[in-house]
């Protein structure tokens, strides 16, 4: 019981909290339709990056964070972000008739969730640096809770739609929540480093670590380019399988949320069992069951199959977060820019990844796309599995 209590305090509760608006970004996917008819001269391109355009912005919040954080500290960086996507999220729901207002609207939420989106994975982690055990399940929390935030705002979405487009927008108004807990749960102040070895490994990071470190997020943004096109490509498969269509396509999104929150809550466990083998397998169950998805002939096989991805997935991410942030507080600082830079300029170019596969397998079918993502995850499983001594830092 003792162990509980150190190891859930108020303070991570609460950046918990944060961590489940994370994945916000794409809950409002289903507005997209009512959108592009609410603003019908607006060519639909631009309409379909209202999901996407957050995650580039996201990468602007990221690099601005160092910024921000020296002149007003850790806390009201967080707090100024959540401002950021409280106003900027629901700004749709009460100013409307201007699709240029929505568009910045959802760059600027973005860029709110990037100004706290790397202080969440370095605070985490420096709770923790002195126990790894600790420190994974931790991030592994963290990773559970992204995914069950992007659960909760779909399903909110789906349920404030039946009002109207602009109402589902108020979903990010829960962010006045995290706030609250941030304000009251976090202190104003810096990592304080006490013993001379830590000293030493907070102020370096040597050229060695950066090379290998940046090597990994390529290997990272690889994974989640394939990843994330899944997803782009999940419906359409469904489709030309004629075993779906786009609500099975939005329930297999909802199970690859599902196993990525049962990960995530795992993952503390898996990562003490496997170790650094830990790459290696996720990447090929996550190749696997992409590739049974394309000669799947039933919903509940497709499903099951969506389930393992996500659960796969989620052990990958936390996996990253963990080998990155290791080892200081400037090299969390560095290993939690390199993993968010990775995971959302792979979610930002995935539609573009989509034409490359088509371009270079002759085949735009999605059961075609489908296959190429499975094998490629799998000869990245195999590359990991042949250099898993090198697969850390």
């Amino acid at each position: 019981m003792k162990t509980k209590k150190n190891f859930f305090s108020m303070k991570l509760l609460a950046l918990l909290s944060v961590a489940l608006i994370v994945n916000s970004a794409p809950a409002i996917s289903a507005n997209i339709p009512a959108i592009t008819q609410s603003f019908n001269k607006v060519d639909p391109v631009y309409v379909g990056l209202l999901t996407t355009v957050p995650s580039l912005f996201l990468i602007v919040g990221v690099f601005l964070t160092s910024v921000i954080e020296k002149m007003i500290g850790r806390k009201f960086t967080i707090i100024l972000g959540l401002v950021i996507v409280g106003f900027f999220g629901t700004l749709p729901a009460w100013f409307q008739g201007s699709f240029l207002v929505l568009f910045l609207s959802r760059c600027l939420l973005g860029l709110g969730i990037g100004l706290f989106n790397r202080l969440l994975i370095q605070m985490i982690s420096s709770l923790y640096q002195s126990d790894t055990g600790k420190k994974a399940k931790a991030l592994g929390l963290e990773s559970a809770c992204e995914g069950l935030g992007g659960i909760i705002m779909t399903i909110g979405v789906g349920q404030l739609i039946k009002i109207s487009w602009t109402s589902s927008f108020w979903v990010y108004s829960f962010a006045i929540v995290s706030l609250i807990f941030v304000a009251i749960f976090i202190p104003n102040q810096r990592v304080q480093i006490t013993s001379t070895d830590e000293k030493i490994q907070s102020s370096t990071i040597s050229n060695k670590r950066k090379t290998r470190s940046i090597i990994l997020g390529f290997v990272l943004f690889c994974i989640v380019l394939l990843f994330i096109n899944y997803n782009l490509q999940i419906t359409p498969l469904l489709i030309e399988q004629d075993i779906g269509d786009a609500t099975n396509g939005s329930n297999m999104i909802a199970a690859i949320g599902a196993g990525a929150f049962i990960a995530g809550n795992l993952f503390g466990r898996t990562y003490t069992y496997l170790k650094g083998w830990l790459l290696p397998i996720a990447t090929f169950t996550a190749g696997l069951s992409i590739f049974f998805t394309s000669i799947s002939t039933s919903l509940i096989f497709t499903l099951v199959c969506s389930l393992v991805l996500g659960f796969s997935f989620r052990n990958i991410m936390p996996y990253f977060m963990h080998i990155l942030t290791t080892g200081g507080e400037k090299v969390a600082k560095f290993g939690a820019t390199i993993v968010l830079v990775a995971y959302n300029l792979g979610a930002t170019i995935s539609p573009y990844a989509s034409q490359f596969i088509s371009s270079f397998s002759g085949n735009s079918s999605a059961g075609s796309q489908i296959v190429f993502m499975g094998i490629s995850l799998g000869c990245i499983s195999v590359i990991t599995l042949i250099f898993h001594k090198y697969m850390t830092v």
